[in-house]
């Protein structure tokens, strides 16, 4: 598929970065997936991102990875854009995991760069070639320098635009001057996705055209109000939108005094979309200090609450 034939209307918009819910054992829970996806569709979110490292991806086996974007794409019904995050360092893994992803019909694959060995720009290039060569899906590239070590060279986005199943990437960097040199360097068809949802507003008037978020999972609707006001509005109000944000990053700030994705697990076992809010080792598992702090926090936190799962609520 060319990008050039790709809908991009679809790829704009707040896209949640899925976790994964699991037992206490540790299995995946496939029943508060399927509720999550509900809850998440009924708030929304354009789309989703699946298997991604909210959803612990890099912490699940390969047929696992598989059976939780089945999950998801069945559970869509291809209501909501679904691109699966197939990225792992092996290249051949990753071909593998992008040909199962096409196989179920998902309309983009993304992949973070190759991390830990040590290759270069023309490594990584290669790598995703080979990748896009196997499928015919457009691909998103995953750019997260905070966890991989690796940052990317203006000079490979300029490159990667140009190929065409290259479609975007996932920005998940603090660094809007350089979100924004991208926009610049690569043109309008060369969608980008904020990825730190603390800095929504200030990526999407960088030249992001919607975010993949993490923290999306707890508070949907308010990052969809957010969108909707920049993109819609001809002169969206600024006080307003600060606001949002503003509430938006109270919930980060607390969030980062713990542990993102168990927190994140936590505040959807609060709100009654999860069962449990089990996360795998070596992830952070809460005393009941802890937990007893975030119970505190959400019972009197509004745009939290407001977002507690209510059946049926789905579009």
């Amino acid at each position: 598929m060319s990008k050039n034939t790709v809908n991009r209307d679809a790829f704009r918009g707040i896209f949640t970065a899925l976790l994964t819910p699991m037992h206490e054992d540790g299995s995946i829970d496939f029943a508060s997936l399927e509720q999550l996806v509900e809850h998440q569709i009924g708030q929304g979110i354009r789309g989703f991102y699946v298997g991604g490292s909210t959803g612990e991806g890099f912490i699940l086996t390969s047929d696992e990875r598989k059976q939780v974007l089945e999950t998801v794409v069945k559970t869509t019904k291809g209501r909501v854009t679904v691109i699966a995050h197939i990225g792992c360092i092996s290249t051949r893994e990753s071909i593998m995991l992008a040909k199962h992803a096409e196989q179920q019909g998902v309309d983009a694959v993304s992949a973070v760069v190759p991390f830990y060995y040590k290759v270069t720009m023309k490594e990584i290039r290669e790598h995703y070639e080979a990748i896009m060569a196997a499928v015919s899906l457009p691909m998103i590239v995953y750019h997260f320098p905070g966890a991989t070590g690796v940052s990317l060279s203006m000079d490979f986005y300029e490159q990667m635009s140009r190929h065409p199943q290259c479609l975007g990437v996932k920005f998940t960097s603090l660094n809007l001057f350089e979100m924004q040199q991208i926009r610049a360097r690569c043109g309008k068809d060369f969608l980008i996705f904020n990825g730190h949802d603390e800095v929504y507003t200030g990526g999407a008037y960088s030249g992001a055209d919607g975010a993949i978020g993490s923290t999306f999972n707890m508070m949907p609707n308010l990052f969809a109000q957010m969108y909707d006001l920049i993109s819609k509005e001809k002169r969206p109000d600024m006080s307003t939108l600060q606001a949002m944000q503003a509430d938006a990053n109270a919930i980060i700030a607390h969030m980062i005094q713990f542990d993102v994705i168990p927190y994140e697990k936590y505040m959807l076992y609060l709100q009654g979309v999860f069962a449990s809010p089990a996360v795998r080792q070596p992830l952070k598992q809460f005393t009941q200090e802890e937990r007893k702090q975030i119970e505190a926090y959400y019972e009197h936190n509004d745009v939290l609450r407001r977002h507690r799962f209510e059946a049926g609520a789905a579009k």
